[in-house]
């Protein structure tokens, strides 16, 4: 008697809004160097289950996913690569993005991403500009310099940061921006909480 003719599994409808969880364990795992029996040794799930789990053999319920993801020190969604729930970008337009006027020679775009808590902030600063008030609010902020030079002020402290640079922060403390130089500067900054 032949051998049955190798199953392929069903296709996939890409509209779930996330991706396969057997292709991000198959990453996760190569990219750690670890081996099926690993994983399975530090979830509690068996080796053939992983296995087929990788190959699309078969599903796997939410507790089982949240072992698994633990294993690669992430919660279900950020194993998951966290979406809106379409297989599709969210597109924010330069035109729709709020622009606001910090200060005279300070401009600022906010692009809002309620969805995933955070946001992100371009400033464009003419040649020597600045805010002309310390910042202070909840989270922490990630400031690169992409364009010229800025001082970034925190907590009393001069930080120059160049196109490139970058400087993180806790924002409960006075943070204030300024351009010194002859040069227009700009930042982008992300706001892990809601500022504007």
């Amino acid at each position: 008697m032949a051998d049955p003719a190798p199953t392929t599994p069903p296709a996939r409808d890409p509209e779930l809004g996330f991706p396969p969880p057997g292709e991000v364990l198959h990453r996760l795992r190569t990219q750690r160097g670890m081996s099926l029996r690993q994983v399975a040794a530090e979830c509690g799930l068996s080796v053939s289950f992983l296995a087929a789990l990788e190959r699309g053999e078969t599903d796997i319920a939410l507790e089982r996913l949240g072992r698994l993801a633990k294993v690669f020190d992430h919660d279900v969604g950020s194993f998951l690569g966290f979406s809106r729930g379409r297989a599709t970008p969210s597109l924010f337009p330069r035109e729709k993005q709020e622009i606001l006027e910090r200060a005279p020679g300070v401009v600022y775009r906010v692009l809002r991403s309620p969805e995933l808590g955070y946001q992100v902030v371009t400033g464009d600063f003419a040649p020597r500009s600045g805010l002309s008030e310390d910042l202070q609010h909840e989270g922490s902020d990630l400031i690169m310099a992409t364009r010229g030079t800025l001082v970034a002020r925190y907590n009393g402290r001069d930080h120059e940061l160049r196109a490139g640079d970058c400087i993180q922060w806790s924002a409960g403390h006075p943070h204030t921006f300024r351009n010194d130089t002859d040069e227009p500067a700009q930042m982008i900054a992300v706001l892990f909480s809601s500022l504007y």
